[in-house]
């Protein structure tokens, strides 16, 4: 017997990232945030195998060039206001939205990235990875998912900058900072496989920080939904 499943849906039209020498452009990230308003039963709160499904439909004029890429992460509201939209039974929509908006409104300090930031140079991205490692040690709280968006970061960018790693010379970072997260773990699982010698080439290298960037950029959206470089 299979649970009956009630759908909502939005429309949204995105915009294409300007382009002004190329014949083709992006379409600009867009962040979604969903806040689930009302009260759960306990025993619907004790089951943990109740999933939330959640797809995107993209019109078939663009199917033949580009493809959604989701990244979903938590943002954990009860334990931090008693007044959460999900401890309420008698939000508005509004007042939820404007709750929600309240707690994720944060501070990162190194994003926008500097207008002439530039990806394919790993001394750019081993000054930006001490910066994130300063910032998640001194000012971030581990219990928040902040933390954890900030460690898969970190890591982003630590491996842009030393993509030899764990092979090859590095420096330690902080101990605080884990090695967890998908990213990394995927990275250390296939570090044997990566060949040094060819790595060490321009058009490799150029491959795998153009890939970081690509991912960096995805990352980067779920907390700073603003363009990643600067605009002056």
């Amino acid at each position: 017997m299979t649970n009956k499943v009630t759908h909502f849906s939005t429309v949204i039209s995105p915009e294409g990232c300007r382009s002004d020498n190329s014949d083709s452009a992006p379409l600009q990230c867009i962040l979604l945030t969903m806040c689930f308003l009302g009260r759960l039963p306990r025993q619907t709160v004790q089951r943990k195998n109740i999933p939330v499904h959640i797809s995107v439909s993209v019109a078939e004029e663009y199917g033949p060039f580009t493809s959604p890429v989701m990244e979903a992460i938590s943002v954990d509201l009860c334990s931090t206001r008693s007044n959460s939209p999900l401890m309420m039974d008698d939000s508005t929509p509004s007042q939820a939205n404007n709750d929600l908006s309240s707690q994720v409104d944060v501070i990162i300090p190194f994003l926008p990235l500097r207008r002439t930031f530039n990806h394919i140079n790993p001394m750019e991205w081993a000054t930006l990875s001490k910066e994130i490692e300063e910032w998640l040690v001194n000012d971030v709280d581990t219990r928040s998912q902040l933390w954890t968006w900030g460690c898969d970061a970190f890591w982003l960018t630590f491996v842009a900058a030393y993509p030899l790693f764990p092979r090859g010379k590095w420096p330690m970072w902080d101990p605080r900072i884990p090695v967890e997260g998908i990213f990394i773990q995927e990275w250390l699982g296939r570090s044997n496989d990566i060949d040094a010698m060819k790595l060490e080439g321009d058009h490799s290298l150029l491959a795998l920080l153009n890939g970081i960037w690509a991912e960096f950029n995805r990352h980067a959206a779920l907390f700073h939904p603003l363009p990643l470089l600067a605009v002056d």
